[in-house]
């Protein structure tokens, strides 16, 4: 699951990557686990540079979790509307349905 999500994150970023070694989870049973036997995330070698940074980031914030007990910190912005906090993967509020605002100085999104 970290792995499709840590590809999601790249190719938000407008990184193509994919995700090896998923074959083998039929066979984790049988098989001595180890960091070469889990999926894996892959990237073209001139994007390592720029998906690098973002995956560090991903890391810290899961050692961070993983430490605290927490669940990760999310980014959010707040309806105009109802005043609730919406997470920023999202246009509408949830709540009310209304539109997340542009971001930019004068409508300005509230992030967290």
């Amino acid at each position: 699951m970290d792995a499709h999500f840590v590809k999601g994150l790249l190719q938000q970023e407008g990184i193509e990557a994919i995700v090896q070694g998923e074959a083998l989870e039929e066979t984790w049973g049988d098989l001595p686990l180890s960091p070469k036997a889990l999926p894996s995330v892959w990237v073209p070698d001139d994007d390592v540079p720029k998906a690098a940074p973002i995956i560090e980031e991903y890391k810290r914030r899961d050692e961070a979790d993983a430490e605290t007990g927490e669940p990760p910190a999310r980014a959010t912005w707040t309806c105009p509307n109802c005043g609730e906090k919406v997470e920023e993967q999202f246009t509408r509020c949830w709540h009310c349905g209304h539109n997340r605002p542009a971001a930019g100085p004068a409508g300005g999104t509230a992030l967290a």
